[in-house]
């Protein structure tokens, strides 16, 4: 399986995420300590609520790493909707306070990982890999819905009154030949000839 090397350093950085997840559970449950700007960060006991939250984030980023790494169809899904959810959390901030120089790094991060999710050549290799894992029955299945939806979207592009071109119907067989006229009856035989018998004198 050949995989784009942005696909891999794609599920690099989703374990990556993972990762710093499972650091900030050891900080929560008062394991490690961290210190911020001079300021060390610490937990006499744990904060089960933010533990929880954050074990969430690790299992759902490892997920995603792992779906980057076998060319998943649901890690590309996914990462088009944490891009566009990056988007629409930026312009959330700025209404409640946040800079545009704030937003500007995430901004541009998502626009490329949304852009290169989508160019085709990327995309293309999540949609072989897993036309690849379908059964021959799966994949006729599909090919059937994709003709089926390509019918559709022409009809509904169509004008009103526009008879829309369809697939011509398989010509009937041709008729079996007519079988051959049975031959003529034999004719009735002759009667045998009456004897006239003996004339009177």
């Amino acid at each position: 399986m050949q995989r784009p090397i942005g696909v891999t350093l794609l599920a690099l950085g989703a374990g990556l995420a993972g990762l710093v997840q499972i650091w900030r559970i050891l900080i929560f449950a008062g394991i490690i300590n961290w210190t911020f700007v001079g300021k060390e960060v610490a937990f006499n006991s744990p904060q089960w609520g933010q533990i929880f939250w954050c074990a969430i984030l690790a299992l759902i980023w490892f997920w995603e790493a792992v779906g980057f790494w076998n060319l998943r169809g649901y890690a590309w899904g996914f990462g088009n909707f944490i891009a566009l959810f990056t988007f629409i959390w930026g312009f959330f901030a700025l209404l409640f306070g946040s800079s545009v120089e704030a937003e500007t790094i995430p901004w541009f991060l998502a626009l490329v990982i949304y852009m290169y999710l989508n160019y085709p050549g990327v995309r293309d290799h999540f949609v072989k890999a897993e036309m690849d894992r379908l059964t021959p029955e799966q994949r006729v299945a599909m090919e059937q819905l994709a003709a089926a939806n390509q019918a559709a979207a022409i009809a509904m592009a169509a004008p009103a009154g526009t008879a829309v071109p369809t697939a011509a119907a398989p010509a009937a067989p041709a008729p079996a030949p007519a079988a051959p006229p049975p031959p003529p009856a034999a004719p009735p035989p002759a009667a045998p000839p009456s004897d006239p018998g003996p004339s009177a004198g």
